[in-house]
Parts: C-alpha cells; structure tokens; sequence
C-alpha cells in the first residue's frame, strides 16, 4: 500500500552471563516457592562495586574543573596586565565569614557522615541539622554579599574586573 510503512520485528535476546550468587542451581521445576526467596538471596550475594572503578571519572572531572579555573586565571592576568582601565573590586568582609561557615559546614557534614557510618542514628541527626542550617546560613551570607556588592556598583557588566571576581566567586563556591 503506497504511504505506509512496515516496522521490522525486534527480537530481544538476554543472556545470563554468570557473575549471580553462589548458590546451587534451581531445581528442573523451577523450585521457585513464590515468596521471592532466590532473588533476595541473589541482591544479598552480590558483591558492590569496587571504588578503583570511579577513579577515572572522579580524575577526569578534576582536572577539567582544574583547567576551567586555569583558564579563568590565565585570562585575569592577561586582561588586567593590558588593560589601563582596570577597576579593583573590593572584597565584603561578609566572604571571609561566608567562607568560615562553609569551612565548618563541611566539617559537621564529615562528622554526620561517620556518624552515620557507625549507625549513631542521634549523632547523624545532631551534625545533619548542624549543617543545615550552616547551609542557610551561608546562603543567606551570599545574598548579604551579593546586596553590599550592587550597593558598591558591582555587576557582571560593569567592567572587566567586577566580572572576573564574580564569575570566580559564584563559581568557585
């Protein structure tokens, strides 16, 4: 029939390829009881990967956020070297408490994590508000920031310098 189409049959093959539990193999009739006992016992045998298979990609993503920095860096230096028009930005006192408060975030986060770890159910929840509200903090640091620097005339587009130090700030963070 002219203006239609025929869509061609897929088959779909799966292969067990090993790598399950091991335990015997079921029984000709299936052997299969229908609590789902074999497949619990499968998830449970199976072995978790291995951490040596991440490293690649966790080496690959910091040294291309190593090269994005690299080439802000290298680009700041050129710019403020050629260029006569360079205005400095001057820092909000507020960045270098914002920065303590992250500082101290990650550390309850570390501790929240271990405690976890041991199953400290209290201690988790103890250092995980802890960094809550280190988090809101921090945040709400950033808006402070943010509100003394439009108060100063800083913007992206004011000049070359106010967007170097806030493309390094905002994304450095």
């Amino acid at each position: 029939m002219p203006g239609t189409t025929a869509t061609p049959d897929i088959e779909l093959i799966v292969e067990d390829i090993g790598g399950g539990g091991s335990g015997p193999p079921p029984p000709p009739g299936g052997g299969d009881d229908g609590d789902g006992g074999s497949e619990e016992r499968h998830r449970r045998n199976k072995p978790s990967p291995s951490p040596k298979r991440y490293s690649t990609a966790i080496a690959i993503g910091i040294v291309s956020i190593l090269m994005f920095f690299m080439a802000l860096a290298s680009a700041f230096i050129v710019l403020r070297r050629g260029n006569d028009l360079w205005v400095s930005v001057h820092l909000p006192r507020i960045l270098w408490a914002n920065t303590l408060v992250l500082l101290a975030s990650s550390l309850t986060l570390e501790s929240a994590r271990r405690r976890l770890f041991l199953a400290d159910r209290s201690g988790f929840r103890k250092f995980w508000l802890a960094t809550t509200v280190l988090g809101f903090l921090f945040v709400a640091g950033q808006l402070v920031a943010w509100r003394q620097l439009v108060a100063e005339g800083v913007y992206i587009a004011s000049n070359q310098a106010s967007s170097f130090f806030l493309a390094l700030l905002y994304l450095g963070k």
